[in-house]
């Protein structure tokens, strides 16, 4: 027992005299395995020892209080995620396609000071805003890797922060809403965003989302295009039901004849006739210069003690309207879901279904949704999604799309995903 002791406090003391990130690999590990041939440490109290070690350089590292390494390194992040996928999509007289597809993400964030946070981040694919999938094709031709995201985030009060570069608006909370169909989450947009919390208003809480960003810079017209926002939002929380519900105004300075984005396409094909915007030579028709969303949820919170395989039940919305055109210039979603609130380990599971309905001219087609009908305008459709836990950070995704034009001529589509999603 006493050489135990001795051998326990000389470990520590190398530890504490060396720095215990720098040696903890080398020194640390040489050192309890001479003490285990020596017969000084029993192999246990060897492993003890050992784990105790690393639980203190980790905590050490996410405190900022190990002297051997820069306090920005300690509290960088490093996360990413791998998705193995099989897509069939079938559509009225077009032939059946069947792909398998990939996408990897790679992304670090890090912390130069207390009030300061910097993230970047690269995925598979290629310039398309509205997809980082690598299609399996071209006899095995190499994919690419792209900056998918660079931003740098400034948080001087706990309820205030500001980001800027190219960000993805909702899971940095500087935008809400409650499905896909105004905005494909893969899009991160490019500017500058504020968020504010206004926490004890009319017994529940508020927030006020505001930003600008660019669509397109134009070098041979004075014209450049850009989208600026402000959202209101209140969430109330009389437990176990939660309600947030918000409303944005949407402007641009994209009024009539403004020449269309890019990327109004999916693989590469225009999107042409009846379902996209209403274009005539190359642009727009009409004004998108001022647009109108609300969002709603309200959700309910099994008690934790609770046995019901059941442990979140939800119902959502959006709904969207321009102005300028006098039809198919409003869109709306709805559906429910429950189940786990996320799916992160095994067992976990959750249940989605929704419904969209979206105007011809009600929102910019090169934003939606593009595995719903391409991501075009003038649909109608529901979408059936099952997640379901398989290991810890690893699930299986099953997606179901049946779509169809809204108005003019018919051609239904059904898409059908089946994911395999890797976490770290």
């Amino acid at each position: 027992m006493r050489k135990g002791l001795w051998a326990t406090m000389l470990v520590w003391g190398v530890v504490l005299m060396c720095g215990a990130s720098a040696v903890y690999a080398g020194e640390v590990d040489l050192l309890v395995q001479k003490l285990v041939e020596k017969n000084i440490l029993s192999a246990n109290e060897a492993q003890i020892l050992l784990d105790d070690t690393r639980q203190e350089v980790a905590k050490q590292n996410a405190k900022g209080t190990n002297d051997m390494l820069p306090a920005w390194i300690q509290t960088t992040k490093i996360k990413g995620d791998l998705r193995l996928r099989y897509q069939t999509q079938n559509k009225e007289a077009s032939i059946m396609r069947n792909r398998g597809r990939v996408r990897y993400r790679l992304g670090i964030e890090t912390k130069p000071n207390d009030q300061v946070t910097v993230g970047m981040g690269l995925a598979s694919g290629g310039a398309d805003p509205r997809s980082t999938n690598q299609t399996f094709d071209a006899s095995f031709a190499k994919g690419t890797i792209n900056m998918d995201y660079a931003w740098g985030e400034y948080k001087p009060l706990s309820s205030f922060s500001v980001i800027g570069g190219k960000y993805n608006a909702i899971s940095k909370n500087y935008l809400w809403y409650t499905t896909d169909m105004m905005w494909d989450s893969d899009i991160n947009q490019e500017g500058a965003s504020a968020h504010l919390d206004i926490p004890n208003v009319l017994a529940g809480d508020a927030f006020l989302n505001a930003g600008y960003w660019v669509l397109e810079e134009e070098k041979s017209t004075p014209g450049d295009a850009g989208m600026y926002y402000a959202q209101a939002g209140m969430v109330f929380n009389p437990d176990p039901v939660t309600v947030k519900f918000a409303g944005t105004y949407y402007g641009t300075n994209m009024g009539k004849s403004f020449g269309v984005l890019q990327y109004r396409k999916d693989d590469n094909t225009a999107l042409t006739g009846n379902t996209s915007n209403t274009v005539v030579g190359g642009k727009y028709v009409y004004d998108f210069s001022q647009m109108l969303s609300g969002s709603a949820e309200i959700a309910y919170n099994f008690p934790a003690e609770t046995s019901s395989p059941i442990k979140m039940a939800a119902v959502f919305g959006d709904y969207v309207v321009n102005p300028d055109p006098s039809s198919q210039n409003s869109g709306w979603a709805a559906g429910l879901k429950f189940g786990y609130p996320k799916v992160a380990v095994a067992k976990d599971w959750q249940l989605k279904y929704q419904y969209v309905s979206l105007g011809k001219d009600a929102w910019l087609d090169a934003f939606p949704d593009s595995d719903r009908y391409s991501g075009n305008t003038n649909i109608k459709g529901h979408e059936l999604i099952l997640d379901i836990g398989l290991a810890k950070n690893i699930s299986l995704g099953l997606d179901w799309y049946m779509s169809d034009v809204l108005k003019g001529t018919k051609a239904d589509e059904s898409v059908f995903q089946a994911d395999i999603n890797m976490k770290f």
